[in-house]
């Protein structure tokens, strides 16, 4: 596969090819968190590897908040050229490469530490890799945003507590389709209305991870907190195609080589913040319920095989299935 090939063709060649004092390059690095979050984070150690590894003629400077655009309009900007790369939820990059519904499926992965080993997994990097090559984009990583519980005004103790609430959701199929059969109104907004949206009433609530439930302070208009995991999020850090194809290959394998690196580092990074920050919002008073998973997950079965609907989908998702 491309990814292997570079890699291993270069990876004892990396620091001498860039010990030549060849011009610095920056690369402008889109996302829509705020620094300190994962996504930034994650970006962040990317860049500080990329760093070391060219021996600084190769950088990555990091836009946080949407200020490069929101992901949609980032991901557009890494096929215009205007944005270098971007960090976006694979459900608006499935917009641009349809086979990636696969990981919007509720229930994909039995838990983050099961979702790791399969990003982990450089079968996995390469089939999703082959799968954003085709629309033109490549792959540099794939980060985690985190596993997705649900906020809400009052407490939600079962799937029966969702009737008829209006759920802030991706504007994503396969995201409507799973709330409407866990009994909900799904209500796709944009991300940064969503506070608004929530402390007017606009929406009964919304999914989120411990993570950005915490750091953009949405239990202080939504203090319920219920945990059904309905989703390990996955978000692939891209570039254009074209973009990457016209750098030199030492660039391309430094590239790849610090992608990898920081995927696995993000990941771990997330799991962890996750882990803390759900304290830190039972310090501020936040009701947290563990609703029974058993009806969440037999409702997801029913709309699996509407996006299992070819070979490429059913292979990556039986391949995902198969690690443990």
């Amino acid at each position: 596969m491309q990814y292997r090939s570079i890699i291993l063709a270069t990876a004892l060649a990396v620091t001498t090819a860039f010990s030549t004092g060849a011009q610095a390059r920056d690369l402008r690095a889109s996302h829509n968190a705020n620094p300190d979050e994962p996504y930034g984070v994650g970006l962040a150690e990317m860049s500080r590897i990329l760093d070391q590894e060219t021996n600084g003629a190769l950088k990555i400077q990091v836009f946080a908040n949407a200020q490069l655009g929101d992901e949609m309009e980032s991901i557009q900007g890494t096929q215009m050229g205007t944005v270098d790369i971007a960090v976006t939820a694979n459900e608006t990059l499935a917009n641009f490469v349809p086979d990636l519904s696969v990981f919007s499926l509720p229930y994909l992965f039995k838990d983050a530490a099961q979702m790791d080993r399969a990003l982990s997994d450089e079968r996995v990097f390469d089939a999703v890799s082959q799968m954003v090559s085709e629309r033109g984009f490549q792959l540099l990583a794939i980060f985690s945003a985190g596993e997705r519980h649900i906020m809400s005004h009052k407490p939600i103790q079962s799937m029966d507590d969702l009737k008829g609430l209006k759920i802030r959701t991706i504007q994503n199929p396969a995201h409507l389709d799973a709330f409407k059969a866990f009994g909900a109104n799904p209500t796709p907004l944009p991300y940064t209305e969503l506070y608004g949206a929530l402390e007017t009433g606009v929406v009964d609530g919304a999914e989120a991870a411990n993570t950005n439930y915490y750091a953009q302070k949405f239990y202080e208009v939504t203090p319920s907190w219920a945990m059904v995991s309905w989703l390990e999020l996955v978000a692939p850090v891209i570039m254009g195609k074209a973009q990457f194809d016209a750098l030199p290959a030492d660039e391309q394998a430094a590239l790849l080589d610090a992608g990898k690196k920081a995927g696995t580092f993000e990941r771990q990074f997330y799991a962890k913040s996750d882990e803390e920050k759900l304290e830190k919002l039972k310090e501020a008073g936040v009701t947290v319920t563990i609703p029974d998973q058993t009806p969440f997950r037999a409702a997801a079965e029913t709309i699996k095989s509407k996006y299992l609907d070819n070979d490429t989908k059913r292979d990556l998702y039986a391949l995902i299935n198969s690690i443990q």
